[in-house]
């Protein structure tokens, strides 16, 4: 398959496709988050008003639960700032077509 095909692919999932609708107030990708001398830096971060979805992108194997501390530790960091009342983190592994809910 090719990359186009990955993407045509991945377009159908639903969540996904909310992803990519340019329906956000902000969209921060490779953006750092600092707690205490803690830096992270997940791989896209959307906001809506008070919710904020945190996605980190893997092209390899699945690896869940180093994954999923990963993006579990992106999720506490971000609810712990005190803006969001609803934080969401998934783990999309592309080239397999899965999503994950964290």
């Amino acid at each position: 398959l090719s990359l186009r095909d990955d993407i045509e692919r991945a377009m159908q999932n639903e969540r996904v496709r909310e992803w990519f609708s340019g329906e956000w107030d902000e969209v921060k990708c490779e953006a750092e988050l600092l707690c205490g001398s803690e830096v992270r830096r997940p791989d896209r971060v959307m906001i809506r008003g008070r919710r904020a979805v945190v996605v980190d992108y893997k092209f390899g194997g699945r690896e869940d639960d180093r994954y999923r501390r990963q993006v579990a530790e992106y999720v506490a960091m971000i609810s712990k700032m005190g803006l969001y009342e609803q934080v969401e983190g998934y783990i999309w592994y592309i080239a397999l077509g899965e999503v994950i809910e964290v």
